[in-house]
C-alpha cells in the first residue's frame, strides 16, 4: 500500500478509498495530489512527455494508486488460482476492470470513458510504472520519491531489454 507524507493523514485516505466528498462536493483526491508535489517538472515530463496536462498526471497517479489498492486487496481476498497462463490472465482482467470501475467512481466518469483512458496502452504503462515506484517508495521512504522515478525512467531501456530477452525465451 501506498506511503502518504504525514501532512496527508489519514482523513485523506480515507476520503480516496471510500470515495467520500469533500464539503465543495468534489471527490478527493488528495493523495495523487501530494505525490505529485514530490516530483519535479523535469522528471514528470521526461516520464511522461511535455504533452500531459496536470490533469493527465494527476490521473496516471491516482491510477496508479487505485491498482495498488485493489492489486493488494485482490491478492489477499482472491488470488490467482495458479500461475498458468490463462488463470492469471482472467485474474488480470478482473482486476483491470476494478481498477476501470474505481477510477471512474473517482473521477466522475462513465466507464467507457474510463476504460478509454486506462485503457491507452502507454497511459497503462506509465501507471504501472508509478505503481512499481510507489512499491519502492513504501519500501524505502527515505529517499525522495523523485529520486525513485527519475530512476526507474532513466532505466526504461535497459529494463525494456530484459524483459525482451526473457520473454523470448
Amino acid at each position: 500500500m501506498p506511503r502518504f507524507p504525514e501532512s496527508a493523514g489519514w482523513y485523506w485516505w480515507y476520503h480516496l478509498t471510500v470515495g467520500a466528498e469533500d464539503p465543495g462536493g468534489q471527490r478527493e483526491t488528495y493523495p495523487a495530489l501530494a505525490y505529485l508535489q514530490e516530483l519535479d517538472e523535469e522528471t514528470m515530463s521526461l516520464a511522461w512527455g511535455p504533452d500531459k496536462t496536470p490533469e493527465d498526471r494527476r490521473r496516471i497517479v491516482l491510477a496508479a494508486i487505485i491498482f495498488n489498492q485493489q492489486f493488494e486487496e485482490r491478492m489477499r481476498e482472491r488470488p490467482p488460482e495458479n500461475l498458468e497462463e490463462k488463470a492469471f490472465q482472467r485474474f488480470l482482467m478482473a482486476l483491470m476492470n476494478a481498477v476501470i470501475s474505481e477510477f471512474a467512481e473517482h473521477e466522475g466518469i462513465d466507464h467507457a470513458s474510463a476504460a478509454a483512458f486506462l485503457g491507452d496502452i502507454g497511459i497503462r504503462d506509465f501507471v504501472l510504472e508509478f505503481n512499481e515506484v510507489l512499491e519502492e517508495f513504501a519500501g524505502e521512504p527515505e529517499r525522495p520519491l523523485n529520486e525513485y522515478f527519475r530512476t526507474a525512467v532513466e532505466n526504461r531501456e535497459e529494463r525494456a531489454r530484459w524483459a525482451d530477452h526473457w520473454s523470448s525465451g
